[in-house]
């Protein structure tokens, strides 16, 4: 090996290192600072690209000002200050358990398929590195960043035990990628749950101020309480989809008089 490739494979080595210690990602401007006194090829720069996917190094988002200097934006992860708090706990949990490599990975996944349950503990352990990359990644999308990082680390559990079956065995898939697999889809579909539920709400908050309103404008009208069948014609829903209605807003007076500490109405 000569000296200049000596010095791009430290500067590999120092990338990776500098990504372990910001959550598996990484900046441009650190990139470039990992190679000082290199002037990087195209050839090399593809390199480094694929060494960043190999490794599942996230590469932080950017923007050039100039030809002379590149700001690094913060990427789509909005974190509020209790989800900071939590994240850099768990990652200062996390310091005292070290990151496989590629060659502890290759051997432990041997262990792995031949039941060597030692081997699948430290799998698990070895990976929650990546668990917490992976949370961060799709944190700021109605989520905690805790409820992620549980979720990905419940789908890493089930994800290994899953691996060890004859069908992925024999098509011989690489182990790295089927767990990035299988969490980002159930980082992705806790996502989609919990938006589903904030959907659903929303809706009975706003049907349920609507029959508030018409029950309000018939009584003014009329003079008198609107019939279950009167509200669902005016509202162009079923009887019993009203009274689902009803039920809801009566729930969410019961919890709000709860709140503001009313008291009881028992005689």
């Amino acid at each position: 090996m000569n000296q200049k490739e000596e010095m791009f494979r430290k500067g590999l080595a120092e990338i990776r290192k500098k990504a372990a210690g910001n959550f598996n990602h990484i900046t441009v401007e650190e990139i470039v600072k990992s190679f000082p006194e290199m002037e990087l090829t195209k050839k090399q720069i593809d390199m480094i690209h694929q060494y960043l996917k190999e490794e599942h190094i996230i590469l932080e988002e950017y923007h050039t000002h100039d030809t002379r200097s590149v700001t690094v934006g913060s990427g789509p992860e909005k974190l509020t200050g209790e989800e900071k708090a939590y994240f850099q706990m768990y990652l200062d949990d996390l310091a005292a358990i070290p990151e496989l490599t590629e060659e502890e990975e290759r051997i432990l996944t041997g262990h792995l398929l031949s039941g060597d349950e030692s081997a699948q503990n430290r799998l698990i352990e070895g990976n929650l590195h990546r668990v917490l990359a992976m949370a961060r990644r799709r944190a700021g999308n109605g989520v905690l960043i805790g409820d992620l990082v549980q979720e990905g680390n419940m789908t890493l559990i089930t994800a290994i035990e899953e691996y060890r079956g004859a069908g992925v065995r024999m098509q011989g898939g690489s182990l790295a990628a089927f767990l990035e697999n299988r969490v980002d889809e159930a980082l992705k579909a806790l996502i989609a749950e919990q938006g589903g539920f904030d959907h659903t709400a929303e809706k009975l908050a706003r049907e349920a101020n609507r029959l508030l309103r018409i029950t309000k404008e018939f009584e003014e009208e009329f003079g008198r309480e609107a019939s279950l069948a009167e509200l669902a014609e005016e509202m162009q829903m079923t009887e019993d989809e009203v009274e689902a209605v009803m039920r809801t807003s009566y729930s969410a007076m019961e919890i709000g008089d709860s709140a503001d500490g009313a008291p009881s109405q028992e005689n």
